[in-house]
């Protein structure tokens, strides 16, 4: 028994670490980065929220805080550009802007018992915990970076700053919880395909492509969109930035994505009928 307990432990050690270095890589492919900090990369919350389903929410939370350690680890530098220097504000952009609003990440994981679907139950955790590192960032904007301006419009300025990546952030997240959700089983020991009665075959996989059309017109439309929304020289939320979009592009790749998507939707939807 102990054995086994061990070989277990040697198991989940091996896996957060593998997902903690797939994390941090897709860190690192930011698809749109803040002029004043922030950034949206290529869901690379999702390991960790698959950790957390895959293994529970104290195991979740721990990864969740060595990634924060990781991530801080690669982000030092920020620390040179604190207003003030003093031990509270270095204390508290430590803990909310990394160790907390990473650990959170560990919460994902808490739908499995709640919904029987696997893709849902990692779509609503990715929610979860996207809201949860939102509101750390809010508490580190509105209180570190706004040099302890804790005023209505520092708070303002705070939730409006960190949307502008958040937001985004979160919806690629949900998507790629999904589409992985239903291509993947996580709940077994082993990594393993998503079984064909609950995966429904072919017509499973069009849908599963009709989630990357949409994905694919997400990701594209938070460069064009988002890219614009943050002002380079206060680092203000400026919906003016909207003139500045190419609208006409954004609208034909949405439009083709879209289509593309309900296309692949009624297909699918067909082939279900004549099964």
């Amino acid at each position: 028994m102990e054995t086994k307990q061990k070989a277990s432990t040697i198991v989940r050690l091996t896996e957060s670490a593998m997902m903690i270095a797939v994390a941090t890589l897709l860190s690192m492919a930011k698809l749109l980065e803040m002029p004043y900090g922030g950034s949206v990369t290529m869901a690379s919350m999702l390991p960790l929220v698959i950790i957390a389903y895959r293994h529970g929410t104290g195991w979740g939370l721990l990864t969740g805080f060595a990634y924060g350690a990781v991530q801080f680890a690669l982000g030092t530098k920020n620390i040179g550009y604190l207003p003030t220097k003093d031990f509270a504000s270095v204390a508290i952009l430590v803990v909310a802007d990394y160790l907390a609003a990473f650990a959170v990440i560990g919460l994902g994981g808490v739908f499995r018992r709640v919904c029987k679907r696997q893709a849902t139950a990692l779509a609503l955790g990715s929610v979860l915990v996207s809201v949860l590192r939102y509101a750390c960032h809010v508490v580190s904007g509105w209180t570190v970076w706004a040099q302890f301006d804790l005023t209505e419009a520092g708070l303002h300025y705070s939730l409006s700053y960190n949307a502008t990546y958040m937001l985004p952030e979160m919806l690629i997240l949900v998507v790629a919880a999904v589409f992985l959700g239903n291509a993947l089983d996580f709940r077994g020991e082993g990594l393993r395909p998503m079984p064909r009665e609950e995966k429904g075959g072919a017509a499973s996989g069009l849908g599963l492509a009709a989630l990357a059309m949409v994905a694919f017109a997400l990701a594209f439309d938070t460069i064009q969109i988002f890219s614009k929304l943050q002002d380079t020289d206060t680092g203000v939320f400026v919906s003016s930035g909207l003139n500045e979009v190419n609208w006409l592009l954004v609208g034909i790749v949405t439009a083709v994505c879209l289509a593309a998507a309900i296309g692949l939707l009624v297909v699918r939807r067909s082939m279900k009928r004549e099964n």
